[in-house]
């Protein structure tokens, strides 16, 4: 019998393809000069990449800025050349501001024994390092090592990608942006009093000098100019200049001088706010109409506070606004599963389970097939990432022979593409797992205890785990924290089951049936 079940499991995973080649990964760092490759003579080579794309990814840098990175995808041909491939060379020149070239190597960390991956897909890696400034153009070329031999044609791919201003909503915020006064806000009020104009701004820490441009008309040509010069410490400043009398239609522009940019720094504009006669001591209408908003304004915010204090005096109305707000701020949690987990009984069932008693958001790649479709899967896992509290990797215990019996046709097509996910998830998230300020994100569930740890990749290890037979409470805790991280709320997430759910007699999904039933005491014979 111990004979029989050992060749049945040979047979099984010689089916299912080299393990192997699924986790077959790359390891870039930069490269200066020409490939050591270029002087040797090769009898054989790879062909040309088959596809090479690139864009821009937001990123937090330092915690203090935000910016782009370049994210490089490619993909490789399916022939026999493949088994020639060892590496793929990147390169990147920048062209705008300033002129900048550096290229990558990525190592491929085993040799291919297959042309396509799991599934009969192509090859697909992708990298994400270089940095971007603004307002650039940037050439990237790509092509595989070893390279064609001399006097040979040597194929590559070459793509234009080109970045935003400062102006943009993420880029302002960069480092670069932020030294030539993307931030700056100068506020600028101008009041005309009799026949001098009273300029009023915010000034910057970037730099002390200005330039105030005053034009009388809209079509006048020639600005009266005004340097300024304020002191370091100095938070608004004003300046005096003298017009004419009938002057009424004055337009204002302020040029900093900064030190990253010195005199091509943006100019901000700004326009009469209000005009005023100290000879009959009256003020204009626009000026009158202004204040009269003011005073409309504070008297508002005044009623509306103190309708508030009345309204929250009574502390049932209290208690059901506040729980109303919280119950609206779910956990978003990408769930990321191997083929041996079987969608129909477990992750489905798992799914249900943190929908509707752990107050969860649930993403599968199963339930967005439209999505993944249109952004590809790289750009789809990007987003999730982004948009997830935590991103959960489902364990299993390798026993999937009773589920097979149950569902073999329903989860015959779906496990080739659970599994090409699950491996390119593993290869986009790997290298975020090496942050030790991002393992918090990361969630290993397994169902049974027995060989959890032999079922995934070594990488997981550093993530935390859990077994839903013993750890259900610290689980439910753990996801609860998230959300309170996320959302700044002192909500409390309570997990609990319902004696109407139905558990599905698979060996892997009673453990969680029998562990969640457990812990709250409502279905302690339930007989799966």
């Amino acid at each position: 019998m111990t004979l029989a079940v050992g060749i049945l499991l040979i047979l099984v995973l010689s089916s299912c393809g080299s393990w192997g080649q699924d986790w077959l990964s790359i390891q870039c760092g930069f490269e200066t000069g020409p490939a050591h490759e270029l002087r040797k003579w090769h009898n054989l080579t790879p062909a040309d990449l088959h596809n090479l794309s690139a864009q821009l990814i937001e990123t937090e840098v330092d915690t203090h800025f935000r910016s782009y990175l370049i994210n490089i995808s490619w993909s490789l041909s399916m022939d026999a050349s493949i088994k020639e491939l060892t590496a793929t060379k990147i390169c990147v020149m920048s062209k705008g501001i300033r002129e900048h070239f550096e290229c990558i190597r990525c190592n491929y960390t085993e040799k291919f024994q297959s042309q396509t991956m799991f599934g009969n897909r192509r090859w697909q890696f992708h990298y994400i390092g270089f940095p971007v400034e603004p307002e650039m153009f940037y050439s990237i070329s790509a092509y595989n090592l070893p390279p064609a031999n001399i006097y040979e044609d040597s194929p590559s791919k070459s793509i234009m990608l080109s970045s935003p201003g400062c102006k943009d909503n993420v880029m302002k915020y960069s480092k670069s942006c932020i030294e030539v006064g993307s931030l700056w806000n100068p506020n600028i009020t101008a009041c005309k009093i009799e026949a001098e104009v009273e300029v009023n701004f915010t000034t910057s820490s970037l730099g002390t000098k200005y330039t105030i441009l005053l034009y009388e008309c809209e079509k006048c040509d020639v600005p009266i100019e005004r340097d300024l010069t304020t002191k370091i410490n100095e938070t608004r400043t004003s300046v005096r200049i003298p017009v004419s009398d009938q002057s009424n239609n004055i337009s204002v522009q302020i040029i900093p001088y900064f030190a990253k940019c010195r005199y091509d720094c943006r100019r901000h504009k700004g326009t009469l706010t209000c005009v005023q006669n100290h000879s009959n001591g009256s003020i204009t209408t626009d000026s009158i109409g202004r204040y009269a908003c003011f005073i409309l304004v504070a008297l508002f915010v005044t009623v509306s506070v103190i309708a508030a204090v009345v309204f929250f005096r009574n502390h049932d109305t209290k208690k059901i606004f506040f729980h109303h707000a919280e119950l609206q701020q779910p956990v978003k949690v990408l769930v990321i599963y191997p083929k041996e987990v079987c969608f129909q009984h477990t992750v489905l069932a798992f799914a249900e389970f943190l929908q509707k008693h752990c107050q969860s958001d649930v993403i599968i790649d199963m339930w967005q097939k439209r999505r993944i479709a249109e952004q590809g899967p790289v750009q789809w896992l990007a987003i999730q990432k982004e948009i997830a509290d935590k991103i959960i990797f489902l364990s299993s215990s390798y026993s999937i022979t009773e589920c097979d019996a149950v569902c073999h046709e329903s989860i015959r097509n779906h496990k080739d593409n659970s599994e090409c996910m699950f491996t390119l998830a593993f290869n986009f998230f790997c290298s975020d797992m090496k942050n030790i300020s991002s393992l918090h994100k990361y969630m290993v569930v397994s169902f049974n205890e027995k060989n959890s740890k032999d079922t995934l990749p070594s990488a997981l290890n550093s993530c935390p785990k859990y077994c839903l037979m013993k750890d259900t409470d610290t689980f439910c805790r753990d996801l609860s924290s998230s959300n309170r991280q996320a959302h700044s709320t002192n909500r409390k997430l309570v997990c609990c089951w319902s004696p109407t759910t139905k558990c599905i007699q698979t060996e892997e999904y009673n453990i969680l049936c029998s562990t969640i039933s457990t812990r709250s005491q409502q279905q302690q014979n339930m007989i799966l």
